[in-house]
Formats: C-alpha cells, sequence, structure tokens
C-alpha cells in the first residue's frame, strides 16, 4: 500500500505549487505523522521537498526543481496501464484501481485502453478453484501467516509446512513460491497440485530471496522447427475438420498443408521429450494418428492397451 502512496504523493506534488500535510493526509486518508515518514522517504530518495511553515505555508517540491510529469513515455504507461489491467484481473484490490487513477486521468484511461495487448489472468470461471487459491494465498504472503499444503508430489501426496512468498504465473499456469520447512529450502508448487490449504495463525520472519529458478521453458524444450542436437523428429496425420481442436492443444506454425484429395494434414516438429508428447496425444487421442517415430508410435499403442484393460467388460 506505501508504495502506491509515495507515487500518488509525487502526483500531487507535480500538480500543486504547495500543499499542507492536513490536506495531504486527508486525501489519503491517514495520519499526519505517516504523510511525514513518506516525505521523509521522498527526501532520501532525491526528491528535494521544503516546508514552508506559518499561515499560507505547506509543502512543496524546492524552487527550480519540478517532478517531470512526462518521465514516461505515453508507450511507457501504456506498458503500466496494461499490465496493471493484468493484475486487476485476478486483484480488484482498491489500491490497484487507485494507481491506476494515479497513473491515468479520467479523460485519458479510455485512451490507453486501446493499449494492443490485453492482459487478463483471470481463470475461465470468476469463482474457479485456481481463482480462489490465488486470492487466499495472496492474502497470506501479505499477512506474513504460513500455510499448511496438502500437495500432489511426484511420488506420492504430502504435508508442507510453507512460508509463501509469490505467486508466479507462467505459461498458463500459477505457482507458489514459498520456503518449505519440511526440506528447509525454497520450492515452487503448482497451485494445480494443491489438493488442500489451511492459512494458520503462525506469523513468519521475512527470508532473503535470492534468485528465483523457474522450471526450464516447457514449450520450448517440447516443439521446435529446428533440429537441435538429441531432438527427435515427430511426424503426425490429421484430419482437417479436427484441426481446430487440435490447435487448442498444438500450435498452428506447425502444420503442413491441406491435401485437397484425401482432406487430411501433416503436423511436424522437433521435441526433446517423447514422453512429454505421447502425454499431450491422450489429450487429442482421436484427433492425431502418429506417422513417425516408431517408438511413439508403439508407447502410445502401449498405453491404449492399458487404458482399454481399465474399461474390459
Amino acid at each position: 500500500m506505501r508504495i502506491q502512496r509515495l507515487i500518488g504523493l509525487l502526483c500531487v506534488l507535480a500538480d500543486v505549487d504547495k500543499i499542507t500535510v492536513q490536506e495531504l493526509a486527508d486525501r489519503f486518508e491517514v495520519s499526519k505523522r505517516t504523510i511525514f515518514r513518506d516525505l521523509d522517504t521522498l527526501n532520501l530518495a532525491g526528491i528535494p521537498i521544503i516546508s514552508y511553515p506559518g499561515i499560507g505555508g505547506g509543502i512543496s517540491v524546492i524552487e527550480g526543481y519540478k517532478i517531470d510529469k512526462k518521465i514516461l513515455s505515453t508507450d511507457d504507461t501504456r506498458k503500466i496501464f496494461t499490465a496493471l489491467k493484468g493484475l486487476k484481473s485476478i486483484d480488484n484490490d482498491i489500491s490497484v484501481n487507485s494507481l491506476i487513477a494515479k497513473l491515468l486521468p479520467e479523460e485519458e484511461a479510455d485512451i490507453f485502453s486501446q493499449s494492443e495487448y490485453v492482459i487478463n489472468f483471470s481463470a475461465w470461471f470468476e469463482d474457479s478453484i485456481v481463482h480462489e487459491k490465488v486470492n487466499t494465498l495472496h492474502k497470506a504472503i501479505c499477512n506474513r501467516r504460513c500455510v499448511l499444503l496438502e500437495y500432489v508430489s511426484r511420488n506420492s501426496r504430502e504435508k508442507r509446512f510453507v512460508e509463501p512468498y509469490k505467486l508466479i504465473f507462467k505459461q498458463s499456469d500459477w505457482y507458489l513460491y514459498a520456503f518449505c520447512r519440511n526440506r528447509n529450502d525454497f520450492r515452487l508448487f503448482k497451485l494445480r497440485r494443491i489438493i488442500s490449504y489451511e492459512v494458520l495463525e503462525d506469523i513468519f520472519e521475512q527470508r532473503q530471496i535470492g534468485n528465483i529458478q523457474l522450471e526450464k521453458d516447457y514449450a520450448k524444450n517440447l516443439f521446435s522447427k529446428r533440429n537441435k542436437k538429441g531432438s527427435i523428429k515427430v511426424v503426425l496425420e490429421y484430419d482437417k475438420k479436427d484441426e481446430f481442436e487440435i490447435t487448442q492443444k498444438i500450435d498452428a506454425s506447425f502444420f503442413q498443408e491441406i491435401n485437397s484429395q484425401t482432406d487430411t494434414g501433416l503436423i511436424c516438429f522437433y521435441t526433446s521429450s517423447l514422453s512429454s508428447v505421447s502425454n499431450l496425444i491422450f489429450g487429442v487421442l482421436d484427433k492425431v494418428r502418429v506417422v513417425s517415430p516408431p517408438e511413439l508410435y508403439n508407447d502410445i499403442k502401449c498405453r491404449l492397451k492399458i487404458a482399454h484393460g481399465f474399461y474390459k467388460g
């Protein structure tokens, strides 16, 4: 909340010649003492604040020094506006709305809303489970509250006692970056793998956070147009009528021209992980056929036999 208030103070000081501490306190709905602390912070940051005592006095930026309201270009402001709108899609907190209003007067907001980019992190449904997890864990992070997770790890379900620090959105999935007391180290937890969670009363002390090591780019390793060292070429065949549904899983840039006589097409790409491709194919199993490599064909065939066994009788 404080960073929004500091930005707001800068915006106000850029617009007026002089203003009283009481007026600032009323505007930002805080005490005069808080305003004085914020002004000290701005001073330390290099903004020369001067106080005029007595009747008609107030707070101002020292004469000869002016905050450049155009320090951000139109393009810069548009990008910040777009990012804030993206944040608002998952957190409609009043402070986010307030910051948008301070950065952009109402009459300019419509102009910047025409940005070439629209970022929306919200799930398909407003009350989705992931959306609920994001909101609850965000509150736990802000309040420095420990969380008990029931988590699906690679080999088992586990209870994890964690100190939450960050929520990370990467490649269509949300992650919680937290210090795991069970492992005595920082860990990434995929929100979709959290079965249940409980925000505890325990308050944790802030730890030093190093560079966050995110997972390698899954899509980059799974699909490539180039034959990199150690990669394998995959060729899939599909019917034209299924093209739309398949592009929900595989990027259309890997699709070859449709054969007008058979109404079929090929999907060609290189991969470093046949097992991942095999998992993906099961998501569009009745829409594609494996042409090559043989090991992928055999893996799919074997998995189909196992799946068939589940439904015998």
